[in-house]
């Protein structure tokens, strides 16, 4: 079946605007920030003398490690991180409206985590978040990969 033999029970004015998932996501790493400097400093992990824009192995690690727990457990468990709770939206499938299972949930993860990952400014990240602006159902690639939309919580 084709995307376009297929109807989503998902209606456009369900779906959630921009400004609200950039605010959610803002909220959300905020909040990731903190855990993984909390984690850093209880696990006595040295930064170094450094440069500050590099951050050692062991850093990134633990922050790639919280993120993708964060992510992607609080998408299969609710369908909702704490910052798409407080901005009210939620991650459903396009096709059924469910909360995503732990496949698709780490799909929306590993997209744009990975390049998150990469030294300096992510370009890539941009575009996969960026695509949303395009997309007729304000999907990033990230969503589009993994069958997702995120729309306005009931």
């Amino acid at each position: 079946m084709t995307e376009r033999e297929w109807h989503s029970p998902i209606v456009d004015d369900e779906i959630a605007e921009p400004w609200r998932r950039l605010v959610g996501f803002v909220i959300d790493w905020m909040i990731l920030v903190m855990i993984a400097l909390l984690l850093v400093s209880v696990l006595r992990i040295d930064f170094g003398e450094g440069d500050a824009l590099r951050l050692p192995a062991s850093v990134l690690i633990v922050q790639g490690l919280v993120a993708a727990a964060y992510y992607i457990g609080f998408t299969v468990s609710r369908g909702q991180t704490p910052g798409k709770m407080l901005i009210g939206t939620r991650v459903v499938m396009e096709r059924t409206g469910q909360i995503p299972g732990f496949r698709p949930s780490a799909i929306r993860w590993v997209v744009p985590g990975f390049f998150a990952f990469l030294p300096g400014i992510s370009v890539v990240a941009a575009v996969i978040y960026g695509w949303l602006v395009f997309d007729s159902r304000r999907r990033g690639l990230h969503d589009k990969a993994a069958k997702t939309v995120v729309v306005h919580a009931r």
